[in-house]
C-alpha cells in the first residue's frame, strides 16, 4: 500500500503561484483615463437630467432671418462681379426659404408652378401680393432657366420686389404674442 501511495504522489503536481497582474505605468494611466471618462459620462448625464432647466431662446421671426439674407447677398456683390444668375439663385432661395418659414409651405422643393398654385389656394396672400409673388418667381425664373440678361435696373427691381414681399407678409408684433 505504500507504493501506491508514492505513484500516487508522481502524478500530483502542485498548483501553480499567483500570477502578477499588469501593474506598470502604461496600465495605471489607462485605467485611471477610463475611470475619468466614466466619471465625465456620468456627470454630463446626471446634470442633464437633474440640473437646471437650459433656457431655450425662442426662434427669430422668419423675416429678420430674410433681412439678414438680403443684406448679406446685397453686400456680396454678385452683379457686379457679372454673376448673375448665382444672385438671381440666391436672391430666389431666400424669398422661397422666407415663405417656408413664415407659412409652412415647402416652398424651395416646389416648382414656380406648383408654388403658385398652392400659393393660390392659401388665404394669407393678397391678390396684390401673389401678382407680385408670380412676377418675381418667374423673372428669376427666366435669369435662372432661360438665361435670360437683366438690366442692373432689372436686378435693383428684383431685389426690391424681394424684400416687399418680405415686408408685406412679416408677422405684426400682435400676431406673435397672440
Amino acid at each position: 500500500m505504500k507504493e501506491t501511495t508514492r505513484e500516487v504522489q508522481k502524478d500530483i503536481i502542485d498548483i501553480r503561484g499567483p500570477v502578477d497582474l499588469p501593474g506598470g505605468f502604461p496600465f495605471r494611466l489607462l485605467a485611471i483615463l477610463a475611470l475619468l471618462v466614466i466619471a465625465a459620462v456620468a456627470a454630463k448625464f446626471l446634470i442633464k437630467k437633474f440640473g437646471g432647466k437650459e433656457r431655450v431662446l425662442p426662434p427669430r421671426p422668419a423675416h429678420e432671418i430674410a433681412y439678414d439674407d438680403l443684406r448679406d447677398l446685397k453686400m456680396r456683390g454678385l452683379p457686379g462681379q457679372g454673376r448673375i444668375k448665382e444672385y438671381y439663385i440666391a436672391l430666389s432661395f431666400i424669398v422661397r426659404q422666407y415663405l417656408e418659414n413664415r407659412f409652412a409651405l415647402r416652398a424651395p422643393e416646389m416648382t414656380t408652378e406648383e408654388f403658385l398654385i398652392a400659393a393660390k389656394n392659401r388665404g394669407e396672400f393678397s391678390s396684390e401680393l401673389k401678382a407680385l409673388l408670380k412676377d418675381f418667381l418667374l423673372h428669376c425664373d427666366l435669369v435662372k432657366f432661360a438665361k435670360y440678361g437683366p438690366t442692373p435696373t432689372e436686378m435693383d427691381l428684383s431685389f426690391e420686389s424681394a424684400k416687399r414681399l418680405v415686408d408685406q407678409t412679416k408677422e405684426r408684433a400682435a400676431e406673435v404674442t397672440a
